[in-house]
């Protein structure tokens, strides 16, 4: 009777541990098979490389001559220099920033460039290539209100606007405690709001801000000086963790591009691409306000 009890004791705990490890099984492999391998990469014939194309100079969005939607940026000159190097076609994927580590992750891209942020924090889920990039966050406000703001502290208790799952979200956070910290998914969403007086500041990268205050000149303003204790923020590669080979082919794909000369020369030239495709949008309002007046007249 004991030992036919004992027995199916056993059978139970066997059975339990069958199934716990069932599940682990299930869940390991997945998560380790979801990144592809750099020779995986090469046999698919093309680098899919994830980004958030509202952030120019990185990435931004504009009509090819064919009247097509084109990504371009500082971010895809570094992807397709990492595609050139493997020997595959790029891919470039749209999405919002904050769904691009659960897409490294899951495998719905290989790698992300998207003027990415290295963080103790992300580090713990991907990993991140050498640093392509440095840049320090500004604070900017309505134009003719730079002037109030002296300090850091000076926007504690404000409402601030910060996209949504960036490095300029967590440092406003921690921070500035009695914030009213508002994300949302796009740049030009906090650009609007700060316009429109829902928000009183926003905090985006520098080299970003240049170009959204050059496109609204005399609507919004940088405050000059004010910014929080060590800075600087380095931009990096973020791929899936432990995919050794590819990480080692970015490095060097990464490295070379910054001893080179090539990112300040992207840099230079997708600020360039920026400020024309600014002109352009421009001429072209002039010209559509310009003709509303012809009617106008006509009438």
């Amino acid at each position: 009777m004991y030992e036919k009890e004992r027995g199916n004791n056993m059978k139970k705990m066997m059975t339990k541990l069958a199934v716990i490890f069932a599940l682990i099984l299930m869940v390991v492999p997945m998560n380790l098979a979801s990144a592809k391998t750099l020779e995986q990469i090469k046999e698919e014939g093309k680098l899919v490389v994830g980004t958030s194309a509202d952030y120019p100079p990185f990435e931004w969005v504009i009509l090819d001559e064919n009247g097509d939607s084109k990504i371009v940026g500082i971010d895809v000159d570094i992807a397709q220099l990492i595609a050139d190097e493997i020997g595959v076609e790029l891919v470039m994927e749209d999405m919002p920033f904050d769904s691009l580590i659960p897409s490294v992750i899951s495998g719905r891209i290989d790698m992300t460039i998207a003027g990415m942020t290295y963080t103790e924090e992300r580090a713990k889920q991907i990993d991140f290539s050498e640093q392509y990039h440095q840049s320090v966050s500004n604070f900017v406000v309505l134009a003719g209100e730079e002037g109030k703001y002296t300090k850091v502290e000076d926007f504690d208790g404000l409402k601030i606007g910060v996209q949504k799952g960036t490095v300029q979200e967590q440092m406003v956070t921690e921070n500035l405690p009695n914030a009213e910290v508002v994300s949302m998914q796009k740049t030009g969403l906090l650009i609007e709001a700060l316009k429109t007086n829902k928000v009183d500041a926003i905090f985006i990268d520098d080299i970003v801000t240049i170009e959204f205050v050059a496109v609204n000149e005399g609507q919004i303003a940088v405050v000059a000086d004010v910014v929080f204790e060590n800075p600087e923020q380095g931009k990096a590669v973020a791929l899936a963790k432990d995919n050794k080979e590819l990480l080692e082919l970015v490095n060097k794909v990464v490295l070379e591009a910054v001893e080179s000369g090539k990112i300040t020369e992207f840099i230079e030239a997708n600020v360039s691409l920026q400020a024309s495709s600014n002109e352009e949008s421009d001429e072209e309002g002039s010209d559509e306000e310009t003709a509303e007046e012809s009617e106008e007249d006509s009438e």
